[in-house]
């Protein structure tokens, strides 16, 4: 997950959880003051209610309480109730007549009994109801309990509606957040994003790269580090490929000395001698060490863009039978069966006829010393999509999969490849097919060989 997708939620959750903090606080801050109020109104009634009773000093309480309440509830939207101290229900608004002695001992009722008011929340027919009892005293006893109820439905629309207020907000909070938090987050991980792409760049050999410096806090910090880097290893590089270049042509001058030394000793000695058989061996191992460097010296023009390509008309056709025909007697050294299969007998493209060689001839070399005595490397040559396709087959050991993305890299060497060299033909002839606007792909399978396609543009007619 991305740091710009990180930062996107982390404000949403952020946001989300402040709404919802706020909300829950909001929500039962609200209830309780609705409750509150509710429970004050009815106590303050129940206060000034019972001063009614004064009125009937001198009167049966049981006979008067249903007069009483049905004076007190139009004064009120509450239902009143009248109770005895032993909480037996005298008086109810609701009824038409006396009510059937019915004992009452809820927690309010309790509390009142005892000379206290009373308050007592209770659900009934799947509706809150808020209870709140008061006593009456005459003269200086208590006589009896005024109890009013009220509906808390009205408190629970309330709150409903709120929780769906909230509902709304933090959904169009949220919207807003992922807006903003996006533009906040593109905002600050874009210098990021230029030093991943230029740490991708340098990792691909480009040490020319540089980040932009967008700000002076630490991702500016981070680019002028980054920077300083490149600098540093672009120094390194092309220290290291000039010295390269340099030591390669040091090299050519006694190679090619021991070499024409070696040939000429040849020709002093018999054939059949153990010395020729040594200096035989002194103008192989010479030209071995020729083509490596050889290597290097195409490297070190490959890494410091000095590499030129002449091109020209070119029949890959007879390229590839030219190249097929001076590496047979190479492959039969390794009892190894070269062939050249063409579709089209004639394919014409622009290209740099040495170089195409180049890549050919060690793509070839390598198929042959990775097979066995008795096997084969195919040479095949066709057009497809307006492009001429190279495909050279062998029937190597393969290459395993986890090596495949590795192969083109420089100075790369198989694990399990038992002949010595740089690991620099891959490379270069990967660069030299790219200059030609051409790509080089492989397809490989341990223990079944491995097949290398090379596509180029055929030449415009």
């Amino acid at each position: 997950m991305s740091i710009k997708i990180k930062l996107t939620i982390s404000y949403i959750l952020l946001i989300t959880m402040i709404i919802i903090f706020f909300g829950v606080i909001s929500t039962l801050t609200l209830e309780k003051y609705y409750i509150d109020n509710i429970i004050e109104i009815l106590t303050s009634q129940g206060t000034s209610f019972s001063r009614v009773f004064d009125s009937y000093i001198d009167a049966d309480i049981y006979t008067i309480s249903q007069d009483v309440v049905k004076k007190l509830a139009t004064d009120t939207n509450a239902q009143v109730q009248v109770l005895n101290m032993e909480g037996m229900l005298l008086g109810d608004s609701t009824l038409s007549s006396t009510p059937v002695p019915v004992k009452i001992l809820t927690p309010d009722v309790i509390q009142a009994i005892s000379g206290g008011s009373g308050v007592y929340t209770e659900k009934i027919n799947n509706e809150r109801v808020l209870h709140v009892s008061v006593p009456v005293k005459n003269k200086l006893n208590y006589v009896a309990i005024l109890r009013l109820s009220s509906s808390l439905e009205e408190v629970s629309n309330i709150i409903k509606r709120l929780v769906l207020f909230l509902a709304l907000v933090l959904t169009v909070s949220s919207l807003v957040a992922l807006i903003i938090g996006f533009f906040i987050a593109n905002e600050l991980t874009k210098p990021l994003e230029m030093v991943k792409k230029a740490t991708q760049e340098m990792a691909k050999g480009n040490f020319k790269v540089r980040a932009e410096k967008t700000s002076n806090d630490e991702i500016g910090i981070l680019a002028d580090s980054f920077n300083k880097m490149a600098e540093e290893l672009g120094q390194l590089e092309e220290m290291k490929n000039e010295f390269i270049s340099n030591i390669s042509h040091e090299l050519k001058t006694p190679l090619t000395s021991i070499k024409g030394f070696a040939i000429t000793a040849m020709d002093l000695v018999e054939k059949n001698s153990e010395l020729y058989e040594y200096l035989n061996i002194i103008d192989e191992e010479t030209d071995r060490l020729s083509r490596l460097v050889d290597e290097l010296l195409d490297f070190s023009k490959i890494e410091l863009n000095k590499i030129k390509l002449s091109f020209e008309e070119v029949e890959l056709d007879k390229l590839i039978e030219d190249t097929v025909a001076i590496l047979r007697p190479h492959a039969s050294n390794y009892g190894v069966n070269l062939i050249c299969k063409k579709k089209i007998d004639r394919v014409v493209i622009n290209g740099d006829v040495n170089r195409l060689k180049q890549v050919l001839v060690n793509i070839i070399d390598n198929g042959i010393k990775a097979c066995s005595r008795g096997k084969y490397v195919k040479v095949f040559l066709d057009i497809k999509d307006k492009k001429a396709v190279i495909r050279i087959e062998d029937q190597g050991q393969g290459i395993p999969q986890e090596e495949i993305k590795y192969i083109f890299d420089k100075f790369y060497r198989g694990k399990n490849n038992k002949y010595s060299g740089t690991g620099l033909g891959l490379a270069i002839s990967k660069k030299i097919i790219e200059e030609h606007k051409g790509t080089i792909t492989v397809e490989s399978e341990v223990g079944k060989g491995s097949v290398f396609t090379i596509e180029l543009p055929l030449k415009d007619r």
